[in-house]
């Protein structure tokens, strides 16, 4: 089955998307609805939403007033976090149940705010549907008669939906008419079809090379995070949340995670950060170069601003992944580097780092000893630690020679897959 997340800015036609999609046979589910349920009167959110906000927002008859509420919570960041957090764990058990049991090879999530919440890495693919800022504002501002300056706090309050269209596998543009749109959404259908049933058999990467490339990979990452506390944080959360990892940053981001990243001029890149993703998007099933390189993007913008960084750090990955599933780098590496450096760019704008490829010839010439690898990239520092990446990840590293709290983090992580025992084996006394 492929999970695929529907979002985009407001007023710009989700909606109507997933209502074509539906009728084109797809199964779907809109998340605010689901969001609307359980904060009704008698819905499992409803006492908490009170108690947090306040008598303030229910109206006469004890129902929430969901107008009262929006205007609190678009209008003060600290207040949309607080019912956020009450309210979106709600939501996501609730679409895990529905997903369970669809039926189909595909199923569609319509959520507003799927990128802003960090969740949207939850599903295999994200469509993006978008209009020009022009015309959402007149649409939202028809929608919802709202005044100009309550219609562009509402704007204000969600990102830029350019921004957001960088998080998208597929877009839809909903600029013109409805016909238009429904002719977008008939060629989306097409091609989330092509992609459920071209799906490749699931892949288990041994225990041991997984050990082994974080055993002897980066110990250390950018902006506070390493590995580890990346690793330990998907297999907590069951996948990659951004706003909990946005948490670890140190120091701790003030505002929503996208706009977390700051300015960082030395230390290790987010390339250091990608084996913990590989790890997981294997533990997810197939090998998936476009949903491994939109999460090692998004992780990637947590650190760092630059094109540059982000196109690297998916690049990484992306060799990662190749040499997780190959037990190595494959003997075409000039033609995987340029597939590569496409999809890097596809999903950063710019270009990895050319001393890359310096590092996967290196683990190239030196496919089973991670330490002479280490040592003719100077045995030390960020790059030598990639190299170590890749060809401990080939090797591997017995599970009783692993530290503690890596061989801890890992279990964790594949009882994701398989919650009825240790894929380890009993801890070394």
């Amino acid at each position: 089955m492929v999970r695929v997340g529907l979002t985009g800015g407001i007023a710009c036609g989700k909606s109507h998307v997933r209502l074509k999609l539906a009728k084109e046979g797809i199964e779907t589910l809109d998340l605010d609805e689901v969001a609307h349920t359980i904060t009704a009167q008698g819905g499992e959110g409803y006492d908490e939403v009170i108690e947090a906000f306040g008598p303030r927002i229910v109206d006469g008859e004890g129902r929430l007033d969901r107008k009262a509420l929006g205007a609190i919570v678009f209008a003060d960041p600290s207040a949309r976090a607080l019912l956020n957090a009450i309210v979106h764990p709600k939501v996501r058990e609730a679409e895990a149940r529905w997903a369970a049991g669809a039926a189909g090879p595909l199923v569609v999530s319509e959520g507003a705010l799927l990128v802003e919440a960090g969740v949207h890495l939850r599903f295999d693919r994200l469509v993006v549907v978008h209009c020009s800022p022009e015309e959402q504002l007149r649409r939202l501002q028809a929608r919802d008669r709202l005044d100009l300056a309550s219609a562009r706090a509402r704007l204000a309050s969600q990102m830029p939906i350019e921004e957001k269209r960088r998080f998208a596998h597929f877009e839809v543009d909903a600029s013109g008419t409805k016909l238009d749109m429904d002719r977008a959404v008939e060629a989306l259908v097409r091609a989330l079809e092509a992609e459920a049933s071209a799906t490749p058999p699931r892949y288990d990467l041994p225990p041991s090379r997984a050990l082994g490339g974080l055993v002897h990979g980066p110990a250390a990452g950018p902006g506070g995070l390493d590995p580890l506390v990346v690793l330990a944080e998907i297999a907590s959360a069951g996948g990659l949340e951004m706003g909990r990892i946005a948490s670890r940053l140190i120091p701790p981001p003030a505002g929503p995670w996208y706009q977390a990243a700051p300015r960082l001029d030395s230390g290790p890149g987010p390339e250091s950060l990608a084996l913990p993703l590989v790890l997981w998007a294997l533990t997810r099933g197939a090998p998936d170069p476009p949903f491994l390189a939109a999460a090692a993007a998004s992780l990637a913008r947590l650190t760092h601003r630059e094109p540059a960084a982000i196109a690297t750090a998916v690049f990484f990955a992306l060799a990662l992944q190749e040499t997780a599933v190959g037990g190595g780098l494959p003997k075409d590496l000039a033609d995987r580097v340029g597939a590569w450096r496409s999809l890097a760019g596809r999903w950063s704008l710019g270009s990895p780092a050319a001393w890359l490829e310096d590092v996967l010839e290196v683990a190239r010439r030196q496919p089973s000893d991670p330490q002479a690898a280490r040592a003719a990239l100077g045995g030390g520092g960020p790059r030598a630690d990639l190299v170590g990446a890749l060809v401990g990840l080939a090797v591997g590293v017995p599970a009783e020679k692993a530290p503690p709290p890596l061989r801890e983090a890992l279990d964790r992580l594949l009882r994701i897959r398989n919650p009825e025992g240790s894929a380890l084996g009993a801890p070394p006394s």
